[in-house]
């Protein structure tokens, strides 16, 4: 997803914003006032904090508790990386252009980060295919997960979500400007703003295309999973009261370890894909509009998105006992500790 708007900028000295308009090619706005400046800033600092603290808590629990270091918690761990990553790296950064609508580092830096940007959030488009992927393949080919989804065809889909994301944003990082953005750029640009103009084709492939291609593709994956889940939910019940033997109960404890990971991943996946919605929209809906209200919905809905990094360990808390346990180890709310549990929590039951 791509942001072609600039981050509003401006210099303390000059009493006034700087940033840029497309339509009279004026570079002066006013600072925000400063209640509403206060305001906004606590909202975005607890956002950040949530999603710092609360991606951390899921790593802790994964790296502290045995029955959570499985391969098919692996992707869930990563996207608990990547959401950490927008926390530290990312908020507080646009934080800073929200609030003060000020560029306070250099040129270089402005590139820079806008390709962290890109690319952290292409990486979170990334992990929820892999893990539709996975959870297509665990309910609805179960007998050849083992041999589908390996350690490698594991690492293979960490290295796309991470290296390939990079690849695929690393544009960012090349002089993609048409002729005439360079012009106002140069005539209006102020030594304060960091602004990123791409061509339309670009701005429309490497970034709405790749969210609204991913939202489809993920929603066709759930909506088989959820067929077949249905039909094999029918399948436990009718085999629940005769399944006398230790391999068939073994066989229906799986099966419905798989239905609860599809449960929380779905989820998980759910509100990601529709916290972004919003701002795909508004961006694809208004290319090169400059006008007070866009630029208020693509911040608002700018943040909707980001703040979505910050539900996940919520969302880990409310639907996955295995997690909600190793939660409160990691905080010493309980006292048995992770590593005495026995048992496994394969793929997130």
């Amino acid at each position: 997803m791509t942001r072609n708007s600039s981050s509003s900028s401006g210099n303390s000295s000059g009493g006034g914003g700087c940033k840029v308009q497309f339509n009279n090619l004026n570079c002066t706005g006013p600072y925000l006032p400063a209640v509403e400046r206060s305001v906004i800033l606590t909202i975005i600092t607890v956002s950040i904090v949530a999603t710092v603290l609360g991606n951390l808590l899921i790593v802790g629990a994964v790296a502290s508790t045995r029955q959570l270091r499985t391969r098919a918690n692996a992707l869930a761990l990563s996207l608990a990386v990547s959401d950490l990553l927008i926390g530290l790296l990312i908020m507080p950064v646009r934080m800073l252009g929200t609030v003060y609508q000020c560029w306070f580092l250099d040129e270089v830096l402005c590139h820079v980060a806008y390709f962290v940007d890109y690319t952290l959030t292409t990486t979170s488009i990334f992990h929820v295919g892999a893990i539709a992927y996975d959870r297509h393949v665990a309910i609805c080919d179960p007998l050849r997960y083992p041999a589908r989804v390996t350690n490698r065809t594991l690492g293979l889909m960490l290295a796309l979500c991470w290296l390939g994301a990079a690849l695929f944003t690393a544009p960012t990082l090349i002089s993609l400007v048409p002729t005439w953005s360079r012009g106002i750029i140069e005539r209006v640009g102020c030594p304060d703003d960091c602004s990123f103009f791409v061509s339309v084709g670009f701005h429309f492939f490497f970034g709405e295309t790749t969210y609204l291609v991913s939202l489809v593709t993920v929603v066709g994956v759930y909506a088989k999973i959820y067929v077949v889940a249905r039909r094999q939910a029918r399948q436990i019940q009718a085999n629940a009261n005769t399944a006398g033997d230790g391999n068939n109960r073994s066989a229906l404890s799986n099966m419905k370890r798989e239905h609860n990971a599809a449960k929380t991943l779905g989820a998980i996946i759910g509100v990601f894909m529709f916290a972004w919605l919003p701002f795909v929209l508004v961006v694809t809906t208004t290319p090169g509009v400059a006008s007070v209200a866009v630029g208020v919905s693509l911040e608002v809905t700018m943040w909707m998105g980001y703040t979505s990094s910050a539900v996940n360990p919520f969302l880990y808390a409310l639907l996955n006992r295995h997690f909600r346990a190793a939660f409160r180890d990691v905080l010493c709310l309980r006292g048995d500790g992770g590593e005495r549990r026995t048992g496994s929590a394969t793929a997130l039951d």
